[in-house]
C-alpha cells in the first residue's frame, strides 16, 4: 500500500490470506496502512519532531485509547460505496467527503483538484475539476511521491506565492489524503468489488 500501490491485486490477496489473515484482518492492516500514509506525509511536510521513547509510548497509548472511544459499534460492512463509485471504508469515506466538499481556507475546487492530481502521480485517475496552480505542482509532487523531501522553503515558496498557512495545511491536508487513498482503494476493490 505504501511503497507498491499499484500491485495490489487478487494475487496479492492470495498471498495475504495464505498467510493465515482473513478479510478482516487485511481490512485493519489496510485501515492502518492508510492512517500511517496520511499521518507521514502530514509530519513530513511540516517537520513534525521524532518524540523521544518514553512520549512515544505515551502517545500511542493516547491514541489508541482516543480510537477505542471513537470507534463506536462496528457495521457488519467493511466498506461502502462513494458517490464517485469507488470503494472505501465508511468513516473514510465521510472524512473524505467532509474534507473536499465544506467550506475552509481553500475553495473545495481546489481541494478537489488537489486530490486528483496526488493520486494520478501514483497512476489513478480522478476527474480534474480544474487545473492545479503551477506554484502547487512541484509541492505536491514531493507531498505525493516523496514527502520526506519536502523542506521549509517549499512551504516559504507557498507562502510567497500567496498562500496562507491554513491554506497550505488543508492542500497538504488533501494531497496526504489523496496519495494515502490508492493503495486503500486498491485493495478495498480487490476484496469487495
Amino acid at each position: 500500500m505504501t511503497l507498491h500501490p499499484g500491485k495490489i491485486d487478487q494475487a496479492f490477496l492470495d498471498k495475504l490470506r495464505s498467510a493465515g489473515l482473513d478479510d478482516p484482518a487485511i481490512t485493519e492492516a489496510a485501515n492502518v496502512g492508510f492512517h500511517y500514509n496520511l499521518i507521514d506525509r502530514v509530519a513530513d511536510a511540516f517537520a513534525f519532531p521524532v518524540p523521544e521513547e518514553l512520549v512515544k509510548e505515551r502517545l500511542a497509548r493516547m491514541l489508541n485509547l482516543t480510537g477505542n472511544l471513537l470507534k463506536g459499534s462496528r457495521s457488519k460492512q467493511n466498506w461502502i460505496r462513494g458517490e464517485d463509485g469507488v470503494i472505501r471504508p465508511g468513516e473514510v469515506e465521510s472524512g473524505r467527503t467532509q474534507l473536499l466538499n465544506t467550506g475552509g481556507a481553500t475553495d473545495p475546487g481546489l481541494r478537489r483538484a488537489v486530490e486528483a492530481f496526488v493520486m494520478a502521480q501514483w497512476g489513478r485517475e480522478r476527474p480534474m475539476v480544474s487545473s492545479i496552480p503551477q506554484e502547487l505542482e512541484s509541492y505536491l509532487k514531493k507531498l505525493a511521491l516523496h514527502a520526506y523531501r519536502i523542506m521549509d522553503e517549499d512551504l516559504d515558496s507557498l507562502r510567497r506565492a500567496g498562500y496562507s498557512d491554513d491554506m497550505i495545511y488543508e492542500i497538504t491536508l488533501v494531497g496526504a489524503v489523496g496519495a494515502a487513498l490508492v493503495g486503500l482503494e486498491l485493495l478495498f476493490q480487490a476484496l469487495y468489488g
